[in-house]
């Protein structure tokens, strides 16, 4: 029964192992994978104002994170879900153009497009775009939310 164990415990062992070196390997593949801190002097916020600060974790599940504080120094946070596949994810928190879902399509290696929509109406397209040997990533959102329409092109450095 001891040997029985045993060899269980060094099976469930090395699927352990399996599955995490999977994981490393997954985000080594995927550019886009990491923590991001916004460069503000190098964004452009049309009509603005720019945020202080925003710091954006994207996981390897594609679940992205971002944490801001604002202009006025209120802080918030807000994600959603960038898969590069097609369907619709829900929005996590409170983004700053109030989108409730989220498509995404890969457009290359190193390009992602997506559609934010509220109530079903399409409010915001965006660019996700890496450069710089997988250093600086580029956003450019183009859209309408309550204030009105917004352009913005903001670069951000990997951490």
């Amino acid at each position: 029964m001891n040997r029985l164990m045993n060899g269980r415990m060094r099976v469930f062992a090395m699927i352990v192992v399996v599955l995490a070196a999977g994981s490393l390997l997954l985000a080594q593949d995927n550019p886009f994978v990491g923590t991001w801190k916004l460069n503000v002097a190098g964004s452009k916020f049309n009509p603005g104002p720019a945020p202080q600060s925003q710091t954006r974790t994207w996981e390897t599940s594609g679940v992205v994170m971002v944490n801001s504080i604002g202009a006025t120094g209120k802080a918030s946070s807000y994600g959603y879900t960038i898969k590069g596949d097609g369907k619709e994810y829900p929005t996590i928190g409170a983004i700053p153009n109030t989108a409730d879902t989220i498509t995404s399509k890969k457009i290359n290696a190193n390009s992602y497009e997506a559609n934010f929509t509220k109530a079903g109406k399409h409010v915001e397209t965006t660019t996700f775009t890496i450069s710089n040997g997988g250093k600086t990533l580029t956003i450019h959102a183009k859209g309408v939310n309550e204030k009105g329409d917004f352009d913005n092109l903001t670069v951000w450095d990997k951490q």
